[in-house]
């Protein structure tokens, strides 16, 4: 029966390597705020100071061949000159079903500023990347090697082969951000396209598109009024995206009150012939480094699924972040200045 399983999920995997076009799709974060770089590159540079982040994502743990995802983004804010926003790098890395298929991209991330009014920004990113994906498929069990009553029965499939099994790729993905910033309140809204020119990813002889993928998002910062310093603050949001028929929502709101975080999102992720619902559960700590201006974050997440899809182990993420609001690469303080001219702390959570 173990051999029938197999076999199964082998022809599975060789319908989905010899249709024209593909259904892919891409890991996902729970805690999506914490890096936004990875779904909107104009987001780079955003806030003043320099960002570091780290996150490791287990999907449905259960199961031997899960997901692991890990992703390393850092970002400055740079205003040397005018109209820059920042600059920024990202790493992400993929293993589904244990290491069998392997993606690994690096990119680079830039950002232009334009301020419109004292209290109104926007920025426009673009994130340049280089993506390489593997595929392991000495251990892979084909139908022809099956036989109904014996299971695998033929050592040898007539099945040839992948003719490549690491392709690399260069992508290009785009976006923009409006951000709204008084002294309580903070407001940022989004839109971004990735995959811009469709590369092919394709492990056979054929022309395999990755899909564009659309997202677009909001956020809120909101500090208690009557007692800024002290009291609760709040931040609500909302994720979409949209990529080959796939429709997902995520929206719910993080608190945080004096150095602790806790926070309740919703996520539907659904097409056609698939629905995914889950409740994310985060909680945090907020450390202080040196002084007020720098920072390191622990939050830790868990997906409980509301489906069908029972027994999974659901979801485990965790982020360690750095922030450091008073780095930058060129000492411009006056640049500073000039950007947040009425903003004297920074709205942060």
């Amino acid at each position: 029966m173990r051999n029938i399983i197999f076999g199964l999920k082998a022809c599975l995997l060789l319908l989905v390597f010899s249709t024209i076009e593909i259904k892919a799709q891409e890991p996902y974060y729970s805690q999506y705020y914490n890096t936004p770089l990875f779904y909107n590159p104009a987001m780079v540079g955003l806030s003043e100071g320099l960002k570091v982040r780290l996150m490791y994502h287990n999907q449905w743990p259960q199961y031997s061949d899960d997901l692991k995802s890990y992703n390393f983004s850092m970002d400055v804010a740079e205003r040397f000159m005018p109209g820059a926003g920042g600059l920024g790098i990202i790493f992400n890395t993929n293993k589904e079903g244990q290491g069998f298929i392997r993606r690994n991209m690096v990119g680079g991330l830039g950002s232009v500023r334009v301020r419109m009014s004292r209290n109104i920004a926007s920025q426009f990113g673009f994130m340049a990347s280089f993506v390489q994906k593997q595929i392991d498929s000495d251990d892979y069990i084909w139908s022809d090697q099956l036989e109904h009553r014996h299971g695998l029965l033929y050592p040898q499939s007539s099945f040839s082969g992948f003719s490549n099994k690491n392709i690399s790729y260069p992508d290009l993905s785009i976006g923009g951000v409006i951000n709204y910033e008084k002294q309580y309140i903070s407001m940022t809204f989004g839109a971004a396209v990735h995959h811009l020119f469709k590369p092919n990813e394709s492990f056979y002889d054929m022309d395999v598109r990755l899909p564009r993928k659309y997202v677009a998002h909001a956020d809120f910062v909101i500090f208690q009024v009557s007692d800024a310093k002290k009291g609760f603050r709040y931040n609500p949001g909302i994720l979409y995206e949209n990529q080959a028929g796939f429709h997902t929502f995520t929206l719910g709101a993080n608190v945080a009150k004096s150095v602790l975080y806790a926070g309740a999102w919703y996520r539907n992720k659904q097409s056609q012939i698939y629905n995914y619902q889950s409740l994310v559960l985060m909680t945090g700590i907020n450390i202080p480094m040196v002084n007020r201006f720098s920072r390191m974050k622990l939050m830790y997440s868990y997906d409980i699924s509301i489906t069908q899809m029972t027994g999974t182990g659901g979801t485990h993420e965790i982020t360690l972040r750095f922030e450091f609001d008073q780095i930058h690469l060129v000492k411009s303080q006056s640049a500073f200045a000039n950007d947040y001219p009425i903003i004297f702390d920074p709205v942060v959570f």
